[in-house]
């Protein structure tokens, strides 16, 4: 729709910069333009930790898990140490995809040509090159990526001169880490294609706007109270006792996690990490979504769960648990078909920026977030240039 230059011009953003009840949300094309989704990729993704999961999802020796970050493919590995490595998922020969899905590995094959590398990254292998000229297997590794890990959640970064994960998360683990994250235990991911821009899903999480309607049977309304946030991140409470990982009417949870104290007594929290990831803890569980894009109008959701190791071991567990997941599937699906159809309503040209409500002010951070990582960039190459 427009070119770099002028789809990096501040004054598209005014209305957006404006204070939350003054604002409007972003122009309809930063939903649907494919120029304006590949600069996110390369000024906002590139550049900042993005979850890729938890540690006990690779537990073992050899473990791998493939998986990508807005479309470009990653693995995670365990070495023979024990400690997960990231490495991009492409081979040093001819580029070949090396791992799909997940499993157990002695080392990293490639399936066209059987270069093998060990799980540290090395190229230990490469038959049929000895008559290429100042061929050394040490130069032809596997392109490591920056891992680093945050009450058991990997995440990852592209760029080697980014920030620290601890000073990207700023203050956000204050609030949540009381919830003993590391002591739980993952017990399901599911996978969901949406045919919506990641942006629709992630203010859709960010706002309790939508819930009387969307949630009316499933959840009812819920009144949150925003968190004090700065930096790549907004967040709520919910001040209730009960867990809010059930339906509407369920009152037979799972017993709270024992480890709880600080904030996560008050209520549940729900923190959005910027750019494609949300953490929802309560008081016997957790679960958090990634949000991968796949293009300008199409996302692929992981939604994982998990609970206390002590509450796994339960012999009721995988009884009672369906609970949970029901209350999780049927949510989702409520998202999910609500955030394609905003998708299918802001492609038409007709489509114009709307106005936010009090309980959207989360949108309103997103957005501003968003506008700002571009136009930073920007600027950024612009004195680069004029040095």
């Amino acid at each position: 729709m427009f070119n770099i230059e002028d789809m990096l011009d501040r004054r598209h953003y005014e209305n957006v910069l404006k204070p939350p009840l003054e604002a409007e949300n972003l122009p309809p094309w930063c939903y649907t333009d494919e120029g304006f989704h590949r600069l996110e990729i390369e000024r906002i993704f590139m550049k900042v930790w993005n979850l890729v999961g938890r540690t006990d999802l690779v537990p073992n020796p050899g473990d791998y898990l493939a998986t990508d970050v807005a479309g470009i493919p990653i693995f995670l590995v365990r070495n023979q140490n024990g400690d997960i490595k990231a490495f991009a998922n492409s081979c040093r020969h001819r580029g070949t995809q090396l791992l799909s899905g997940e499993g157990n590995c002695a080392a990293v094959v490639c399936p066209y040509h059987h270069w093998a590398f060990d799980l540290d990254g090395h190229l230990v292998s490469a038959g049929g090159m000895e008559d290429t000229i100042e061929f050394d297997k040490q130069d032809y590794g596997l392109i490591p990526l920056r891992l680093e890990v945050w009450a058991g959640f990997l995440f990852v970064n592209f760029d080697p001169h980014a920030e620290s994960l601890m000073d990207f998360l700023g203050e956000m683990p204050a609030h949540i880490e009381c919830y003993d994250f590391p002591n739980l235990a993952t017990t399901r991911r599911k996978v969901w294609d949406v045919a919506c821009n990641w942006k629709i899903y992630l203010e859709n999480q960010r706002e309790s706007y939508h819930i009387p309607a969307v949630h009316r049977q499933s959840l009812g309304d819920q009144a949150a109270t925003p968190l004090d946030a700065k930096g790549a991140w907004s967040g709520s409470l919910i001040p209730v006792e009960q867990t809010a990982a059930l339906l509407k009417g369920d009152t037979s949870p799972f017993p709270p996690i024992a480890a709880r104290s600080g904030t996560a007594l008050e209520g549940s929290h729900f923190i959005g990490l910027y750019p494609s990831t949300y953490l929802v803890a309560t008081s016997d569980c957790f679960w958090w979504m990634e949000i991968r894009p796949r293009g300008p109008a199409r996302i692929e959701l992981v939604v994982g769960s998990g609970f206390p190791r002590e509450t796994v071991e339960r012999p009721d567990f995988e009884e009672v648990v369906e609970r949970y997941y029901r209350r999780w599937d049927l949510t989702h699906s409520e998202d999910n078909e609500i955030c394609e159809l905003q998708q299918s309503g802001i492609t038409s040209p007709l489509a114009q920026a709307g106005r936010l409500a009090r309980r959207e002010r989360g949108v309103h951070a997103v957005d501003c977030w968003v506008v700002e990582q571009l136009l930073s960039g920007s600027e950024d190459d612009s004195r680069a240039a004029a040095e």
